[in-house]
């Protein structure tokens, strides 16, 4: 049977239960960061219910990413890093981008306050919840950390589960599940620029002798930003129901509500932008507080989804399992911002105009995955063998106006950086509109083969078929029927790899990869023209891991060639049409090394090293150059705990983070307007009052490091990382 172990979160956070009507959840609760893990030894388990396996500290030992079912880490032969639910509690991870920027080889850029971009290995990373793939999800806002249990990602393609994606890799988020006693955590922080956050995660038996759990987390902040004006409010709540119909069956639900308001969010600055002036194209030279945007502009996400899981062990030892999950997700921004193509002009002090919108849509995201999975004898040798079935349909619908202009008053005198907060807000009458509806569904399968004793061969494939369209709707004058967006069926994606044990805790691996990406555009033909082949990643990685300390650290190195081919570039003998002849490396290495190498020690460290070519391109120029500017070439992440054991010294504790990165120039200009090399430092620590009661405070760029998190263009998006802050947190856990 399933392991049923899990660590509950010994979180600063407040208690809100909240009663409605349904499709409302039933209950609701509100909590804060943690800044580390307060008392006694964090390997101590609260016993559980989750599926994926038992975890203790940082260093998790099986994962479900790399084939549905847990694994160990050292049989996965790609890369893998793990964000555990200790790290989200010593590090106090609040959000996606927050954990995610704490990964090797993985990069974070700010949006718009409220979501990031994620990029890995030249690409944006996509994602998926328990195993179930979300096509298009790079970009979408993710539930506060209070839901999830922890973060897998796998870095390279990832196309034998998923079908469709970039070649980035996937984050795959585990959702919480009902222990199997009761637990709990309650607790509130308070953070600099009026950061107030409460937070709570609790569960437990609730009837037919314990047969029926459930758990209830959430949290609420209100907070400010270094930013004048910004401001951000927001809610969570989750609930899981889990009850086991049989021994062998354990049916689970879930329910997941999320309100994230801003406004006034920035969303980074523009710069001096006025050909021949020795300060064209730098950085504007202001204050990291800045807001160049008005008052009223609203960054809304409100998110609802419902997630069911049925696992039904059989008594040979496979394991039936059928997912689904469906998430609605209203998403409201209406801003002001400095027209594209311009910036601040260093002589009149002013932008020449700005534009305003307003946008209001809705995603609907479905998805299913079914998939059986078990051992299976051949030649006096046990292998193991998994296939499924998954399908999704993603649906975007939205309403807009665009390009409203302003100049200033009067009108064409232009918009001081002082007058941006007080710039009008328009009656905006939607005059746009517009639905995708991407439907995607695949049947695959992967074998682990014991060939020799110690050589394991992973091979699979998957068969997907994809189908992408759009159309009109009102308020567009003419709504029209759908046009196709991109349409593949039976594009075949083959995975391949080997583990050899060098010896019972190290494993040598090397692997092929493969993805698809569908294209729209059409290529020239006598008859008129046809689409264009999908872009396909194709990724080679070799590496060896290793299991250190009774399993207690876990160490990988590993080094990766991916190649991007039919990318797209204008066909000149046909106007019109378009020749799929691009071509694109990604080479590198990642390092990492993650858990307890010592009593009262945890640690992550992890080094990446990343290069981009265009290898065939339309413009000669650039064969040669990289053609990803946004992700570093060279990136350290480290982060270490101490917990004294001597009587007396053993309540509290100490910590440190730092984040060094050589240079990237993202949207700007090389040696004019780009980040140079810096590094962070991060100071964490805490004191345990008692056996449930503990304090801690959290210390984020120590030195007041200025620099820029992200480069932009002319207008917008050059934004300033966090200055010096402070998080002081009281929690209690029972």
């Amino acid at each position: 049977m399933t392991s049923r172990t899990f660590y509950t979160a010994r979180r600063a956070g407040g208690l809100l239960v909240a009663l409605g009507a349904a499709p409302a959840l039933a209950a609701a609760v509100l909590a804060t960061p943690t800044a580390a893990e307060e008392f006694d030894d964090q390997s101590t388990p609260l016993s559980s219910v989750t599926v994926e396996g038992a975890r203790t500290g940082y260093a998790a030992k099986t994962v479900a990413i790399g084939g549905k079912e847990p694994v160990s880490v050292l049989e996965v032969p790609n890369t893998i890093s793990v964000i555990t639910q200790q790290r989200i509690q010593d590090q106090n991870l609040v959000t996606m981008v927050d954990a995610l920027a704490q990964i090797p080889g993985v990069y974070v850029t700010t949006w718009d306050g409220l979501i990031g971009q994620i990029r890995s290995r030249g690409y944006l990373l996509d994602v998926s919840y328990d195993g179930i793939p979300a096509w298009n999800s790079g970009q979408a806002q993710e539930f506060d950390l209070v839901v999830y249990d922890q973060i897998e990602v796998l870095r390279g393609p990832a196309g034998i589960f998923k079908g469709s994606g970039q070649p980035s890799g996937t984050a795959n988020f585990v959702r919480k599940r009902a222990p199997a006693k009761f637990a709990g955590s309650v607790g509130a922080s308070l953070g600099t620029w009026n950061n107030y956050r409460v937070e709570a995660d609790l569960g437990g038996p609730l009837a037919l002798n314990g047969r029926l759990r459930g758990r209830f987390a959430g949290s609420y902040q209100d907070r400010g930003f270094y930013t004048d004006r910004s401001h951000e409010e927001k809610v969570v709540a989750y609930g899981a129901l889990d009850f086991d119909v049989t021994d062998r069956t354990l049916a689970s639900a879930m329910v997941t509500y999320q309100d994230d308001q801003g406004d006034a969010m920035s969303m980074g600055l523009a710069n001096y932008l006025l050909a021949g002036n020795p300060r064209n194209n730098q950085f504007l030279d202001v204050p990291r507080s800045t807001n160049q945007y008005p008052d009223w502009n609203l960054n809304l996400y409100r998110t609802l989804e419902y997630s069911a899981d049925l696992r039904h062990e059989l008594a040979n030892d496979w394991v039936l399992r059928a997912k689904a999950t469906y998430r609605d997700q209203r998403k409201v921004f209406r801003d002001g911002f400095p027209t594209p193509g311009t910036g601040f002009n260093p002589v009149t002090g002013r932008f020449s105009s700005y534009n305003r919108r307003e946008n209001d849509g809705t995603t609907e995201r479905t998805g299913v995955d079914l998939y059986a999975s078990g051992p299976l004898d051949l030649f006096g040798r046990r292998h193991t063998l998994t296939v499924g079935y998954s399908y999704e349909l993603y649906d975007n619908e939205y309403t807009t106006i665009t390009n409203l202009p302003y100049t200033g008053a009067p009108a064409g005198s232009g918009i001081a950086l002082g007058e941006a907060a007080a710039i009008p807000r328009p009656n905006f009458v939607h005059n746009n509109g517009g639905i995708t509806r991407t439907e995607q569904s695949g049947v695959y399968g992967q074998g682990r083969f014991q060939i020799l004793d110690g050589l394991t061969v992973v091979a699979g494939a998957r068969l997907s078929n994809f189908d992408s369209k759009f159309r009109n709707i009102a308020p567009n004058p003419s709504p029209t029927t759908f046009a196709s967006q991109g349409h593949e069926t039976g594009v075949l994606t083959p995975y391949g790899g080997v583990v050899y044990y060098l010896r019972p805790n190290i494993t040598l691996y090397g692997s092929y990869s493969d993805i698809f990406i569908p294209q729209t555009a059409l290529k020239w033909t006598e008859s008129g023209g046809t689409t264009l082949d999908p872009r396909e990643g194709r990724q080679l990685e070799a590496g060896i891991k290793g299991s250190f300390f009774n399993e207690g650290l876990n160490a990988s190195l590993a080094i990766f060639r991916t190649r991007d081919v039919n990318r797209t570039f204008t066909d000149i003998a046909h106007p019109g049409f378009f020749l799929q002849l691009g071509k694109v490396e990604v080479r590198g290495a990642d390092f990492e090394v993650t858990g307890r190498p010592a009593p009262g020690v945890d640690l992550s460290f992890g080094y990446s090293f990343l290069e981009t070519e265009y290898l065939e391109n339309s413009t000669a120029s650039l064969v040669g150059a990289a053609f990803d500017s946004w992700e570093p070439k060279h990136t350290l992440k480290a982060f270490a705990k101490y917990t004294p054991s001597a009587p007396g010294w053993n309540r509290a504790w100490i910590a440190a983070g730092v984040l060094a990165q050589s240079r990237f120039i993202g949207g700007g200009v090389a040696g004019v307007r780009d980040q140079a090399p810096y590094a962070l430092l991060s100071l964490h620590g805490g004191y345990a009052l008692n056996d449930k009661v503990s304090v801690s405070a959290s210390l984020n760029n120590t030195f007041d490091k200025v620099y820029y998190a992200r480069v932009g263009g002319p207008n917008t998006y050059n934004t300033y990382g966090d200055p010096r802050n402070v998080t002081v947190a009281l929690r209690a856990r029972f």
